[in-house]
């Protein structure tokens, strides 16, 4: 086991085969409603504290999972206090609107579905705009660490810019269709 502590704020802890054999846990039974996976879950954060610092108490704590080609996985745990969120005082962690555009609302609602089921946990928020013929989809990722959900949405979209300016200017010129949470409920309502 391999615990690292990425920023004050971000753990990573790898596991490798034997010690999910050591934890009696395999990777497709984790679960967080899973009580085997909740006790591993509170002895690696102890551990944790114990030998890296990382101390989320009265925190939200996001919590994820990955396999790795050896039979391990590998966890990231960021916590968030009520100041580190978007606005908040802590320098480096603040991330900034990221504008994509899409073609089509077929597309649009592809990679919302699959964005949602993938990364929602790494989105702070989302807003959609009609702007022209196309959708514009303001996106706010939870942080810089982990920019996974702005590369899984390059796939469907054409990133066209970034920044609290450009974003303005789409909300005023913009047809607005869904704010703050436009992922969420294009998920919601176009899964089957």
């Amino acid at each position: 086991m391999e615990i690292i502590l990425v920023s004050p704020e971000k753990l990573k802890i790898i596991l490798t085969r034997q010690d999910m054999n050591n934890l009696s846990l395999e990777y497709e039974d984790m679960d967080y409603t899973d009580l085997q996976t909740k006790e591993v879950i509170v002895s690696l954060l102890e551990q944790a504290k114990e030998q890296a610092g990382f101390n989320p108490k009265n925190t939200k704590l996001f919590i994820e999972v990955y396999p790795t080609q050896e039979g391990g996985c590998v966890l990231y745990f960021t916590s968030h206090s009520s100041g580190s969120w978007y606005g908040g005082p802590k320098k480096g962690y603040q991330v900034g609107p990221i504008i994509f555009e899409f073609e089509d609302s077929e597309t649009l609602i592809q990679a919302a579905i699959r964005l949602f089921s993938r990364y929602s946990h790494r989105i702070y928020k989302s807003s959609l705009y009609l702007y022209g013929q196309r959708y514009r989809l303001i996106l706010y990722p939870l942080d810089y660490s982990d920019r996974l959900s702005v590369f899984f949405l390059g796939e469907y979209a054409k990133r066209v810019g970034e920044g609290e300016i450009l974003a303005a200017f789409i909300q005023e010129h913009g047809k607005e269709l869904a704010v703050d949470n436009a992922i969420d409920l294009l998920a919601r309502y176009f899964s089957q």
